[in-house]
């Protein structure tokens, strides 16, 4: 798309021309001319007629009368005589409340002598002022008594009590087996893998502790060893698929299926029989 130039009037010849020419092989501008090149050649001053600049008007100042010389050796005396009284007149409040303001050493000394008794009158230097009473009353300074702190009371030493031995009887052997306690787990446990997870997966049973779960832990006993458990009048054969109690006393851990088939409580005594 071509750019746009705009055209003009020659204001002699009528004719159209171009407001961006080549002159001298350069584009130049001839935006508000008012005659062509060929009516006015290119650098003559041919846009809008110069305003006419009106001549500035000089402003003359007349020059002061000049004062007589007795006036300008007046004026300077009478200024400083002000300035000089101006500040005596500052001065001469504080000189003279300086001199009022401060007796003489020998007119206190007398007045004191005469109001106070010969045996009380202390020698006093001739340059000394007396001290100035003290126009605030104060109460006499008390003496704060200082509270004795307890001192803290010593830790008491423990006492070390020795170990009783908890007697243990022994539990004579059955005919048929052994009274052992035995003791339950379970949700805490469930998923888990069992340590006798080979001997489960050769016998095609879950290698995990789940809720239906038949089998017993036991510290010792082999993997997949039978034992009969009697509880009143329940007996049940299970196998030992996992590892436990390990807590003194227990000897076995029922799982929760097995807990309900001998219808034990959290803690139970059974009669446990290997076969």
């Amino acid at each position: 798309m071509g750019r746009l130039v705009r055209v003009q009037t020659c204001a002699e010849c009528a004719q159209l021309f171009s407001a961006r020419q080549v002159i001298d092989g350069k584009m130049r501008s001839l935006y508000g001319r008012r005659f062509c090149l060929d009516c006015s050649a290119y650098g003559t001053r041919s846009l809008r007629e110069a305003p006419v600049r009106e001549a500035p008007v000089r402003v003359t100042t007349r020059p002061h009368a000049m004062p007589e010389r007795d006036e300008w050796f007046f004026a300077p005396f009478v200024a400083r005589t002000g300035v000089a009284v101006f500040g005596l007149s500052l001065l001469l409040p504080l000189l003279v409340s300086s001199v009022i303001a401060r007796p003489g050493a020998q007119a206190i000394i007398a007045a004191t002598s005469d109001l106070a008794p010969a045996s009380l009158v202390r020698p006093m230097v001739v340059n000394e002022l007396p001290p100035l009473p003290d126009l605030v009353a104060r109460p006499a300074p008390l003496a704060r008594a200082v509270e004795a702190l307890p001192q803290p009371s010593p830790p008491p030493t423990p006492v070390r009590v020795a170990a009783v031995p908890i007697p243990i009887t022994a539990v004579p052997a059955a005919p048929n087996g052994s009274v052992v306690v035995a003791s339950w787990y379970g949700p805490g446990f469930f998923e888990n893998r069992l340590p006798c997870w080979p001997w489960l997966k050769a016998n095609g049973l879950p290698i995990q502790f789940l809720p239906d779960t038949w089998g017993v832990a036991h510290k010792s006993l082999p993997c997949g060893t039978m034992v009969t458990l009697t509880h009143g009048a329940n007996t049940v054969t299970v196998p030992v698929v996992d590892r436990g109690p390990y807590i003194a006393g227990r000897e076995f851990d029922l799982s929760p299926r097995v807990k309900a088939e001998l219808g034990c409580s959290d803690l139970c005594t059974v009669v446990m029989h290997i076969r």
